[in-house]
């Protein structure tokens, strides 16, 4: 089971268009084809398969209901969507300074989690960032030796200032979404969050099989590459009333 939260679930479906989320899981779906029994042995069952199918059919069903404007994310989704993507940038970056300027250091470089990814959720990345703009103060000397001294560091504060101010304003239009669109936004999250579980495990299974491995991917809402970093916005509240 998930440890994520209601909440959580609805902030990954509303940062999600909802074509996009379901023809990503359709097409992960469809790579198990003829893979089931390996997959079993790793706790991907017939009814975990068939309950992500539900899903997909329970969201187009319910897009239909609701209509096209709800297919794309709020506005305040999609702006937070632009600072994320600006802060993994920044985080991408500090985590290659580190890389360089403990490679003789590992116990130190572990610190700075270089291997970690914080997936979709904003407060996921406030924190790594946080702890990271703690050890670049500590470690200051040797940042600023590579070019990243003082100023960097401010922007990193800068970063996580809007991050956790694009995270408020995403959870007050959150708030203010109809109760069929929250349940459309949670829905979607659970569905990612199946997905982006399948993904994992197919490749733990074919890792020494590229080629079957590489069929399980997020090459269709992977964020991080800039694919949503203009996305069309639409207003929500009052405005569409």
């Amino acid at each position: 089971m998930s440890g994520l939260s209601r909440e959580e679930f609805i902030e990954l479906g509303v940062s999600i268009p909802t074509s996009l989320v379901t023809k990503w899981a359709v097409s992960q779906l469809a790579a198990t084809k003829g893979r089931e029994s390996r997959l079993e042995l790793r706790g991907v069952t017939a009814s975990f398969l068939s309950g992500g199918r539900d899903l997909i059919e329970l969201i187009g069903k319910r897009q239909g209901e609701l209509g096209e404007p709800q297919n794309l994310p709020p506005e305040a989704a999609a702006l937070a969507e632009r600072i994320r993507a600006e802060a993994i940038r920044y985080w991408s970056e500090v985590k290659r300074l580190a890389g360089i300027a403990f490679a003789t250091q590992p116990d130190l470089l572990a610190k700075f989690r270089t291997g970690v990814k914080t997936g979709l959720l904003i407060q996921n990345l406030v924190r790594e960032m946080e702890g990271a703009v703690v050890l670049m103060r500590e470690h200051a000397p040797q940042f600023a030796a590579l070019g990243a001294g003082e100023p960097f560091i401010t922007r990193g504060e800068f970063l996580i200032a809007r991050l956790k101010q694009a995270k408020s304003k995403l959870d007050a239009a959150c708030g203010n979404l109809a109760a069929p669109a929250i349940q459309q936004c949670h829905d979607k999250g659970v569905l990612y969050d199946v997905v982006r579980t399948l993904v994992r495990i197919a490749r733990l299974e074919f890792a020494l099989e590229p080629s079957m491995s590489a069929d399980f991917n997020f090459s269709l809402v992977r964020r991080d590459r800039g694919v949503w970093t203009k996305p069309q916005l639409r207003k929500t509240g009052a405005e569409t009333r």
